[in-house]
């Protein structure tokens, strides 16, 4: 009998095609937006976790507010305060420091072609180099290496911004007055990551202090021995730090896990968010399954009464409506699946578009999602429709026979 029940819900879905299209689109559409959004969510924390799961021993030590998502990162003011050698040593005497790397940070006077510009310039010894930066992060060229000398990496917007010609490979641009090459020049980042490199001049420590006659320790970052103490390791450079400088706020020790716990916080917030605009989609989808049964229950009503008539239980009417629903929604469901999958790459394009090219994202469509885009189909189909099959239901056979 089901069988019966399941041939004549097809059969009413193929007589009224155009109406079953048009309502099957709104589901699609609902089940699109889902799959799209929680495909780009995913792939941004697969992607995060990718990069900074493998820094889960490093603490990040910065002069002022350490890492904040709601300030797109680190905050970039210092007020010209800066970390001191002797903020160095204190932390690598602490107990489970295994390495400390500094970064220099002032202001020079780049000239190129006759043109000066001011920027900000950074120092850093290989170590930190090799270990906050490698030649995936550039567009041109390779990273320092241990003797490097009047080299320099330069961001996309010194390269191609700051000056009235574009600066290349192998080209001199000279910071306070002395000479140095271009060795390399960082791929565009836009506002793909947590400190952005298109502003940047990178150049060896030696060769900063040679060019401002300053040690200015812009942040520094330290590695750990366990993993499991890098929290409480971090608690305790702060206080090292801040009460070398008497202050209670002078320095932050961010953990990598921190950062990325606050980040994976607000994508699952923003995935919410987008997603429960999405349910608006399915909700009208399912006022429009709801329509569609009603009237289809309206024009049917004579059928509805000869089919009570030879034999039909409510049973049997209201499980040809509900059939009838759930294959509409189910149909709609694996469309908006299929668009769902183009649907998300396509956002990921369009995202990193505006991101730059520092940002590419590759979501991620888990079965987790199909599955849950199948069963809000099934739930949306049954819904819909159980009015519907109600009301159908219910009606006299001898009233339902004598409509016209």
């Amino acid at each position: 009998m089901l069988k019966d029940n399941f041939n004549l819900a097809y059969k009413n879905i193929r007589e009224r095609m155009s109406r079953s299209i048009l309502t099957l689109l709104g589901i699609a559409i609902g089940i699109m937006a889902i799959i799209s959004l929680m495909g780009i969510g995913e792939g941004m924390n697969q992607q995060i976790t990718g990069e900074l799961s493998s820094l889960s021993d490093t603490i990040i030590i910065r002069v002022g507010p350490g890492f904040s998502i709601f300030t797109g990162g680190f905050s970039t003011e210092n007020n010209d305060e800066y970390l001191t050698e002797r903020d160095i040593s204190d932390i690598e005497r602490i107990s489970g420091i295994r390495e400390v790397n500094t970064q220099l940070s002032g202001t020079a006077i780049l000239t190129f072609n006759g043109e000066n510009v001011s920027a900000t310039i950074t120092g850093m010894d290989s170590a930190s180099i090799d270990l906050t930066y490698n030649n995936n992060d550039l567009e041109f060229g390779t990273i320092l290496k241990n003797g490097d000398q009047n080299n320099i990496i330069i961001g996309s917007n010194i390269a191609y911004s700051y000056f009235n010609s574009d600066v290349f490979i192998g080209n001199r641009i000279k910071i306070n007055g002395n000479k140095f090459i271009v060795k390399g020049i960082f791929a565009e980042q836009g506002q793909g990551g947590l400190i952005s490199n298109d502003n940047a001049v990178l150049l060896t420590s030696r060769d900063f202090k040679k060019v401002t006659g300053e040690s200015n320790i812009y942040s520094a970052t330290a590695t750990v021995l366990n993993v499991n103490e890098v929290e409480n390791i971090a608690d305790e450079i702060e206080l090292v730090i801040n009460e070398n400088h008497g202050k209670d706020d002078f320095a932050s020790a961010t953990t990598m896990s921190s950062i990325q716990e606050s980040i994976q916080m607000i994508i699952g917030i923003l995935q919410t968010v987008l997603l429960a605009i999405a349910s608006i989609a399915l909700v009208v989808a399912s006022i429009g399954i709801m329509n569609t049964m009603l009237t289809s229950v309206m024009e049917r009503t004579r059928e509805i009464g000869i089919m009570k008539a030879i034999g039909a239980t409510n049973t049997d009417v209201m499980l040809i409506f509900i059939i009838e629903g759930v294959l509409v929604s189910l149909i709609g469901g694996a469309i908006g699946i299929v668009l769902g999958v183009f649907g998300s790459q396509g956002i990921s394009v369009i995202l990193s578009g505006f991101a730059g090219r520092g940002a590419a994202l590759q979501p991620i469509v888990s079965l987790t999602s199909v599955v849950l885009a199948v069963g809000v189909s099934l739930l949306v189909g049954v819904m819909s429709s159980t009015y519907p099959a109600w009301k159908a239901a219910k009606m006299s056979p001898i009233e339902a026979v004598r409509y016209e």
